[in-house]
């Protein structure tokens, strides 16, 4: 009951060292180049940032109101 116990990883160990019998038929096709991207102006970043573009929604809705109400005078 002494028999040695062979885990998978030893068992792979033993294949790669003994030059198993795992052959592949298939041929290694390198992977096609990443697109080359185009130079994206400045502001990209800050309009993925819907918090900055809701922050400024804001200051322009305040801006036209009070633009808007400065000449309404109350009698």
């Amino acid at each position: 009951m002494d028999a040695p116990i062979s885990s998978p990883t030893t068992t792979q160990k033993h294949a790669s060292t003994t030059g198993g019998s795992t052959t592949s038929s298939q041929s290694f096709v390198p992977p096609p180049p990443p697109p080359v991207q185009a130079k994206r102006p400045s502001t990209d970043a800050f309009i993925q940032d819907l918090n900055l573009v809701a922050e400024a929604a804001k200051r322009a809705q305040m801006a036209v109101l009070m633009r808007d109400m400065e000449g309404i005078a109350l009698s």
